[in-house]
């Protein structure tokens, strides 16, 4: 007996879950999925570059 076959005769198979319906699985990936959170100096960050971006385009020269 070779090492691949002995191997191959000793790995454990992880059993299957049981099946779900649509709702159980859409709650399933639900609890996965999870934003990132914004620390408060972070967000105040991105207002701040987001409104003198704003206003940056805003001053076109006429």
């Amino acid at each position: 007996m070779d090492v691949y076959s002995l191997v191959a005769t000793n790995i454990r198979s992880k059993g299957h879950s049981a099946p779900m319906d649509a709702k159980a699985e859409d709650r399933h990936y639900r609890d996965k999925v999870v934003l990132p959170r914004l620390s408060p100096g972070l967000l105040g960050s991105i207002v701040a570059t987001t409104c003198a971006i704003l206003i940056l385009v805003g001053m076109t020269p006429t």
